[in-house]
C-alpha cells in the first residue's frame, strides 16, 4: 500500500465514523422532536383559551419527554396513555375544541406501536386503536 492509499482509506474511515455519529444522533433527535411538537401545540392552545389548567398536561408531557431521553419505554407508555385520557375526559375543564384537536394532533404523531399507547376511543365510539 502506497501513502497515498492508506491516506483515502483513513479518510474513508473518519467519514464511515463521523457518518455513523450522525444518524446516531439524528435518531437521538427525532425521538424527541415528536414530544416536542406536542408541547408546541399545547402552548398554542394555552394561549388560545387561558381560562383553562393545562399545567398538569404540561408536566405530563415533560415527564414523557425526560423518559424519551432516557430510554424509558415503559414511563412514556404509561404516561402517554393518562395524558391521552386526560385529554378525552377534558381534565381541568379544558375546552372541547383544543381538546380533541390537540388529541387528534397528538394521535398523528406520538409512535404509539412503538411505544405500546393506550389510545382511548372517542366517547360513543368503539375501540380501534
Amino acid at each position: 500500500m502506497n501513502s497515498q492509499t492508506k491516506r483515502y482509506g483513513l479518510f474513508a474511515l473518519l467519514f464511515g465514523l463521523c457518518l455513523g455519529v450522525a444518524l446516531l444522533m439524528g435518531t437521538a433527535l427525532a425521538q424527541s422532536t415528536w414530544v416536542d411538537e406536542i408541547n408546541g401545540s399545547l402552548n398554542f392552545y394555552k394561549t388560545s383559551y387561558p381560562g383553562s389548567n393545562w399545567e398538569p398536561y404540561s408536566q405530563r408531557l415533560q415527564t414523557v419527554k425526560e423518559a424519551v431521553d432516557r430510554g424509558d419505554t415503559k414511563t412514556v407508555k404509561s404516561e402517554m396513555g393518562k395524558w391521552f385520557k386526560m385529554l378525552r375526559a377534558r381534565d381541568q375543564g379544558i375546552h372541547d375544541v383544543a381538546a380533541d384537536e390537540l388529541f387528534n394532533f397528538a394521535v398523528m404523531i406520538t409512535p404509539i406501536q412503538e411505544y405500546g399507547i393506550t389510545v382511548p376511543p372517542a366517547p360513543g365510539s368503539e375501540p380501534g386503536y
